[in-house]
Parts: structure tokens; C-alpha cells; sequence
């Protein structure tokens, strides 16, 4: 490497320095002016108080805690999609119908034995059933995200047990008016929430970490409740009848998941036979289980069975009906009721929100706005129904709201958006996209709620309380099957010889403390949940979050945590070569490009990026950087999905086409013979290549900056720029122009990195050997056979340099040459010297151009 000649701070003169009070004193006099009318309006905010500025980021316009900020948006994506919600309706809708039914109905009969038993007969079946229908239909019809499946949970099952306890053995006040007080003070709450963007917030910090515990936390309740199942069982039954129960509830589980695995059984039956075995399997198992023990000598045992109601009324023979006289509470008991309002609030806003996240996904090809910050207030607004009446409330399910999107899965071929030169199009080919309706959810939700009449009632009395201990089984065992942490576990278990290699930077030490720190914490929450102190485990979950952010970023390096890259133009070139950099330093990353080479195609595809899988990968969403939506809504999909985002480069480019080029300005009726696709009548005018060089580069910094100042995050900001930066060229002026414009801009960005840890920097390659030379015939012919060109391999090495050399990232311009790299000092920069510097043909092709001016002057 050449040697660093970049100027000191003592060297620099003051008032060029970012980082001097003469630089901050000429910007604060710097006032941006726009026109109304005839008036002339300052926009000038340096000389308001600190206090001012930060209390408007957060409650000024766009501000995260700006009041009704994202419920305004919400309203309207909803009145925006609703109509269409009901338009679609086919034979698949039908079947996931169906299938939602089974997997959420029979969970829930499994917390209704569990409830009936641990809140003292105050609820059942028929509060549960009666709970899981109603909110059903009522977000069927009201909901922002209708593919959000509601039920009574597990973890709020431990929940209610703790506080019939505490309320009934511990304080001898009634149980249902403190619950219909809870749940009434956890809806003002959700209002609370949704009214202040609390999503903004669940999308910025929690973490993977955090719901991967929550997660395992809900596998570990669903094992230890069957097991508490089977031990009630013991105690009222004759020990013939309690070993056909282990049996049975181990039977009940394994035909389960033999039958959930059908769609691998090829070439066995047709393959619409395997996928309703698969999609059954739950429902096909607890039925043959069920029926078993009315065969034969197992008919005259003494089966411990679910109790149901025989009429429409609730489970308590003291309650008459399903209101809840909560008025009469004393008032002191009102207030008190407040703290387990709020443990219920953390853990059905946590729930539901990683419900909905979960069913959304990039890999189920979701289209249609969401409602978060409105599902909220309809979830709070259930809750207090609920309380009133008296029954459990529901909220959003794991794992059966990705299952519901996932029944509702399928493939069509589509054609991708028409690339900016319109010159070669990727063929259709087939993309996932969900059924996005109503019909679905509602469908479900009636039947169940159809379930509360006697006769089917009796019907579910017909269960035996084993079979739901295996039901509580394969359920815990679905939940933990996805979950990372298992096959982390497996690895904790394996001989280092066999383990596979890691990234550079990463350690199967650093792993495998994180993932007994992981198993350690869901322990110490689950015991929790055994003592008195169990109703505030939600507390704990949520205390993760910092833990997470702060003081594990300091025991783990980014490398185990997992970090995150968007790189734009990553599609191809020198930006592809980057992305495979990142990925071998286990860095999962975002590709925003117009289309993907083959070699960028068989990349996603083989290391294709996943939420769950702990492991990096890479994922491609389509996106015209010259368009700011597409930015903007790229850059939230980067955020909801990826762990971090860490290293951002705006890396897409053009080398001045000639539908783009100085020299073929737009047409006009003076010059209708043009190639250029720049519009003569825009307002303001615009060059392509202005926009996807300068325009797009500065637009995305400031999304990234944003983002890492205010989360209090360090980042590393790398820019492609070119030796065209601080040279000439009369063959492409736009495309120089573009590059002395970043090069200033990632200069003047300089001071971040000792200011804020905010790295900026540039590569400055010379010619390098890309398809930017190949796709355009107007360059191709500048190359010669022997021609020397920078690999782009080399090119990449530079800007990884950039992301990790601590004396780098200051506003860096980083030259790469054939062999060779030097930081190009900001005066008195020598030549570049070496080879690739410039192609052969790009002087004379200058000449060439200058004959034609000569002869036929420039038409505009």
C-alpha cells in the first residue's frame, strides 16, 4: 500500500476541518430558503435549545412518539385494501379454513382442561371456545392484518393461574372482578401504546435474542403442562387408567409428528393424500386417539375426561351469566389491578406483535399494507370485552398465525419491473404470494364460535384430558422445531472435529456461551413462572431487550450477534463481490437491484437468508434506486428483517449510457433523433445518471445515518466511487460530474466517525473489469485485447479495508488500482500511477467525439 499521505488535524486549516468550531459557526449561518408565493421563508432551527430540538424529533412531525402517527397510516392502508380483502375467495381459502380450525380449536380445548382445573372452575370450555370465536370474528372483520390468528395462549394460561392464586389464597378477593379490572386497565394501555407508535420501537429493539427465549419459554410451559396434565390424571384415576394415559398422550403426539412429516413420504400415496396427512395431522391423530379408548376392556376404565358445560352458560355453577359484576370490586382493588393489567399488556403487545411480524415475512410474498398500531387498539378493545364478559382473552398465536399464511401460500408467474434502460429483461418466474382475505379467518372463527351450543359441547366432552397431554406435547414440540437454539443445542453437543467451519471473526466458544446464556434465561424465567412472582415473568422477557442491546454487545462482537448489510447494485460487478465478502464474514445482507446476474441468482439461492436459521444469509429485493418510494420502502423491509444493519453501500451505478449521455440530450422537437430516455419536460429536470450516482448515494446515507444516530448505534457507511472522482473526462462528463460530486459528499461526511463512530468512506477504483464495459457496446470498443483491468475481486478487499481499518472510515477516498491502493489526500493529490488507471480507447475516443462536434455541432 502506498504510503497514508492524508493531511492531520494540525495540518488541515480550520476552516475546512468538520470537526472546528469555525466549520460549525459558517454551517450554523448556512439557512436553507424556499419560495411561497412572493415570500421568502427561512428554515433555521440552530438557534433553538437542545431540549427543543430533541423533544421535536421525537413529538415533531414524523416523530416516533407523535401521536396517532402510525394509527393515521394505518386507517388508511386499511380503507385502501378492505374492499379487496372480500374479493378473494377460491378452494384454498376453503381448505386453510379448515385447516386453522383444527389447529386453533384444539389447542384451545387443551387450555380450557388446564384453566378449568388451575382458576377454580371460573373458566372452561366454553369461555375458551367462547373467547377464541368472538375475537376471531371481531378481527376478522376489523383487523389491519387479517392473517393474524387470535386464541387463548399458553404463557397467559401460567398468567391467570398465578393471579387466581394470589387473589384467592393469598388476598380472599373474588377472582373475575380483579381479571375484568386487569383486562379493562391492559386496554387503555394498548390505546396508550398504539397511540404513540409503540411498532416503531418492537421493529428498532427487539431482537432476535429476546424472541427466540420467548419462543423457547413457550415450548418449555407447553412440555411442563403436559406433564402437570398427566400428574392430575394420576391423582383421580385408577393406576390402569393412568398408564393407558401415558400411552395415549405419547401416542397422541407421535402420530402427530409421523403424520405432520407425509409430504416427505414420496413415492408413497398421491401427493395431495401426503399434503392432507401433513396439513391433518394433528386433528387426525387426536381423533383416532379419542376413539380408541371407547374399543374393547379400555371402554370400562375410568378415562379423566374434559368437562364442558351441557348448556350455554358459564363453567362456575355460582355464575348465572357471562357479565361480570366488576363494578362492585373495591376501589382499592381497582387500582391494585393495575399491575397485572400491565404484565398482560408487555406480554399480549410482545405476543401479538411477533405474531404478526411472523406471519408476514418476506417468504410468504405479502403485498398488502399491514395494521399494526390499529390491531392494537382492536386488541385492546377485545381484551376489555372480554374482562366484561368473563372470559379469557385472546390474542395473536404462535405458531398457527405463520401457519395460517402458510396454508394460504402459493406460485405465479409474474415479470419483473421493466429495468431502467429497458435493454434485457429477466424472464417471468414463479414468486410466492399469499391469499390476502378475510374469508379465511372468518370462516374459522364461526366455527368455532358454533362450538358454545350444547350439543357440540358434549361433543368435546368426549376427549380425554391424555389426549390433550399430547396435544400439549406436539405442540411444544412444533414450537421448538423452529427455533434456532435446537439446532445451536445440537451443536453444544457435537465434537469440535465435527463441527462445521465458522466465518473468520466468529468462535464456537462465543456461540455456545450465547446459547447456554440463552437456555440459562429461559430457565430462570420459567422458574419464575413456578413461585409467587410468576404473574411479572412478562417483565422479564422485556428486560431481555436492553440486556441485549447494551451489555451484550460488550460480552459477544458483532460477528457471533449477527450483523446486517444493504448493498445496492449488489446484483452484479464489483458490489457482488462485496456481498460475498460479507457473507464469508457472516454478515447477512440485503441486495436492492434492478435484476440479479445468474451468478448473483445462484448466490441468494444457495445461501438464502432466513430469520430463524441463525445462520447469514443474503436475500434480493427488487428496487430503481432513482426512486425515492422504492428507496424508502426497501430500506423498511431492511430494517423489519434483517438482525442490524450494520454496513450500508450505495453501491448501484451507471458509466453514462448513451440513453443517459451528455452528448444525446433529451429530445425535443429540435432534436427528435435522440436515444436519451432523460425527460426534456420534467420539472425539476433530471439525468439518470445523476440520480443513480449522486442523488440515490446521498439519499440512502441519510436514511443510514438516521437510523445508527437514533438508536445510539455505530455504523460503517462505503461508496463506490471512481479515480473519475478528481479527473476529467470529455467522453463521459455526467459520469465524472456524478463522482467529484460523492467524492466532496463522502469528505464532508468525515467527521462522523470520531463524532458519532459513524465510519464513511469511498473506493476509487480505476478501470475496473465489470458488465458496465460489456452491456454497453459505446465502451466495449474503448478496450483492446491486452487491455488491464482491475478485478473486482480487488475492489471489494478495498471496501471491506474500509468497514474494518480503524485509520480508515474518515471521509476516506481509498484509490484501487492493479495491485495497488493509496488514500487519496485531500490537496496536492499525486497522479494516479500504475495500470488500469485508463482504458486505451477512451482517448481516442475523446477525439472522435470532438470531430463531431466540429462537423454537426450539439443538437438540444
Amino acid at each position: 500500500m502506498a504510503r497514508d499521505s492524508r493531511l492531520t488535524r494540525a495540518e488541515s486549516p480550520s476552516n475546512l476541518n468538520p470537526t472546528t468550531s469555525a466549520h460549525r459557526s459558517l454551517g450554523d449561518d448556512i439557512r436553507p430558503v424556499s419560495r411561497a408565493g412572493d415570500e421568502e421563508v427561512s428554515f433555521h432551527d440552530s438557534t433553538l435549545p437542545n431540549s427543543s430540538r430533541h423533544s421535536s424529533n421525537y413529538f415533531g412531525v414524523g416523530g416516533k412518539l407523535r401521536p396517532f402517527r402510525l394509527l393515521r397510516e394505518d386507517i388508511v392502508n386499511l380503507r385502501s385494501r378492505y374492499a379487496s380483502d372480500w374479493l378473494v375467495f377460491n378452494q384454498q381459502v376453503i381448505a386453510s379454513s379448515v385447516y386453522i380450525f383444527f389447529t386453533n380449536i384444539l389447542p384451545g380445548i387443551t387450555f380450557a382442561s388446564d384453566l378449568y382445573v388451575l382458576t377454580g372452575k371460573s373458566w372452561g370450555t366454553i369461555e375458551v371456545v367462547f373467547s377464541t370465536g368472538l375475537c376471531g370474528l371481531i378481527f376478522s372483520l376489523f383487523s389491519g392484518q387479517p392473517l393474524t390468528i387470535l386464541g387463548v395462549t399458553g404463557p397467559f394460561s401460567v398468567l391467570a393461574e398465578n393471579i387466581y392464586e394470589l387473589c384467592e389464597e393469598h388476598f380472599h378477593v373474588q377472582f373475575l372482578p380483579v381479571m375484568a379490572w386487569s383486562l379493562i386497565h391492559a386496554g387503555w394501555m394498548h390505546y396508550i401504546l398504539a397511540i404513540f407508535n409503540a411498532h416503531d420501537w418492537t421493529m428498532q429493539y427487539v431482537t432476535h435474542f429476546s424472541a427466540d427465549i420467548f419462543s423457547l419459554l413457550n415450548s418449555v410451559i407447553y412440555f411442563h403442562k403436559a406433564a402437570m396434565e398427566l400428574k392430575r390424571t394420576h391423582a383421580s384415576v385408577s393406576f390402569a387408567a393412568f398408564l393407558y394415559a401415558i400411552i395415549g398422550a405419547f401416542g397422541t403426539c407421535i402420530v402427530a409428528i409421523v403424520l405432520s412429516t407425509a409430504n416427505s413420504w414420496k413415492p408413497l400415496f398421491h401427493r395431495y393424500v401426503r399434503l392432507g396427512l401433513t396439513e391433518y395431522a394433528a386433528a387426525i391423530s387426536i381423533v383416532f386417539w379419542i376413539g380408541i379408548p371407547y374399543m374393547g376392556e379400555l371402554a370400562s376404565l375410568d378415562h379423566e375426561r374434559l368437562q364442558v358445560q351441557t348448556s350455554f352458560r358459564p363453567t362456575n355453577p355460582v355464575r348465572s351469566t357471562f357479565f361480570v359484576r366488576f363494578w362492585e370490586l373495591p376501589v382499592e382493588w381497582v387500582f391494585l389491578s393495575m399491575i397485572p393489567g400491565a404484565i398482560i399488556t408487555v406480554l399480549f403487545y410482545f405476543d401479538h406483535e411477533i405474531s404478526s411480524i411472523i406471519c408476514t415475512v418476506k417468504r410468504y410474498g405479502t403485498k398488502k399494507p399491514g395494521g399494526y398500531a390499529w390491531d392494537i387498539v382492536l386488541l385492546g378493545t377485545t381484551t376489555i370485552i372480554c374482562g366484561i364478559l368473563g372470559i379469557p382473552p385472546a390474542n395473536g398465536l404462535l405458531p398457527q398465525a405463520p401457519l395460517h399464511s402458510e396454508s394460504l401460500m402459493h406460485y405465479v408467474v409474474e415479470s419483473p419491473e421493466p429495468t431502467a434502460d429497458a435493454e434485457e429483461r429477466e424472464p417471468p418466474h414463479p414468486v410466492a404470494r399469499t391469499y390476502e382475505q378475510r374469508y379465511s379467518h372468518f370462516i374459522q372463527a364461526s366455527l368455532i364460535l358454533i362450538f358454545v351450543s350444547p350439543p357440540l359441547q358434549k361433543l368435546l366432552g368426549l376427549t380425554q384430558t391424555s389426549v390433550l397431554a399430547g396435544l400439549f406435547m406436539f405442540m411444544g414440540y412444533q414450537s421448538l422445531s423452529v427455533n434456532p437454539i435446537l439446532e445451536r443445542i445440537g451443536h453444544l453437543l457435537t465434537p469440535p472435529s465435527e463441527l462445521p467451519e465458522l466465518p473468520l471473526g466468529v468462535t464456537w466458544a462465543g456461540i455456545h456461551a450465547y446459547t447456554v446464556t440463552q437456555i440459562v434465561l429461559t430457565g430462570i424465567v420459567f422458574g419464575v413462572t413456578l413461585t409467587v412472582a410468576a404473574p411479572a415473568f412478562p417483565l422479564i422477557i422485556i428486560a431481555l431487550v436492553p440486556v441485549r442491546l447494551s451489555l451484550m454487545n460488550r460480552v459477544w462482537g458483532r460477528e457471533t450477534l449477527k450483523r446486517g448489510a444493504v448493498v445496492t447494485g449488489g446484483g452484479s460487478g464489483i458490489n457482488l463481490e462485496f456481498v460475498k465478502i460479507l457473507l464469508a464474514k457472516g454478515c447477512s445482507v440485503l441486495i436492492a437491484d434492478l435484476k440479479l446476474q445468474p451468478e448473483a441468482e445462484e448466490l441468494v439461492k444457495a445461501q438464502q437468508y432466513s430469520r430463524d436459521s441463525g445462520k447469514a444469509g443474503a436475500l434480493f429485493v427488487q428496487t430503481n434506486v432513482a426512486s425515492w418510494p422504492k428507496l424508502n420502502a426497501m430500506w423498511k423491509t431492511a430494517l423489519e428483517v434483517l438482525p442490524s444493519i450494520d454496513i450500508v453501500v450505495p453501491g448501484a451505478g451507471l458509466f453514462e449510457p448513451k440513453w443517459s449521455s451528455f452528448w444525446e440530450p433529451p429530445k425535443t422537437e429540435t432534436n427528435p433523433d435522440t436515444v436519451s430516455r432523460d425527460p426534456a419536460d420534467s420539472d425539476p429536470g433530471h439525468y439518470a445518471v445523476l440520480d443513480v450516482n449522486l442523488v440515490s448515494p446521498i439519499r440512502i446515507s441519510q436514511l443510514a445515518i438516521s437510523h445508527w444516530t437514533k438508536n445510539k448505534q455505530k455504523g460503517s457507511l462505503v461508496h463506490v466511487g471512481s479515480m473519475a472522482g478528481y479527473t476529467s473526462g470529455i467522453n463521459t462528463p455526467l459520469y465524472f460530474a456524478s463522482k467529484h460530486g460523492l467524492h466532496g459528499f463522502v469528505r464532508s461526511l468525515g467527521g462522523l466517525r470520531d463524532q458519532l463512530g459513524i465510519r464513511v468512506g469511498c473506493v476509487a477504483p480505476g478501470a475496473v473489469r465489470t458488465p458496465l464495459w460489456r452491456d454497453d457496446p459505446t465502451k466495449a470498443s474503448m478496450l483492446e485485447p491486452d487491455t488491464v483491468l482491475v478485478e473486482p475481486e480487488e475492489i471489494a478487499e478495498a471496501m471491506w479495508q474500509l468497514v474494518e481499518d480503524e485509520n480508515l472510515g474518515d471521509g476516506t477516498i481509498f484509490e484501487v488500482s492493479k495491485g495497488k491502493t493509496r488514500v487519496v489526500p485531500l490537496f496536492d493529490s499525486p497522479m494516479p500511477t500504475g495500470e488500469a488507471i485508463l482504458v486505451p480507447g477512451y482517448v481516442a475516443a475523446g477525439e472522435a467525439l470532438y470531430d463531431n462536434l466540429r462537423a454537426d455541432g450539439l443538437n438540444v
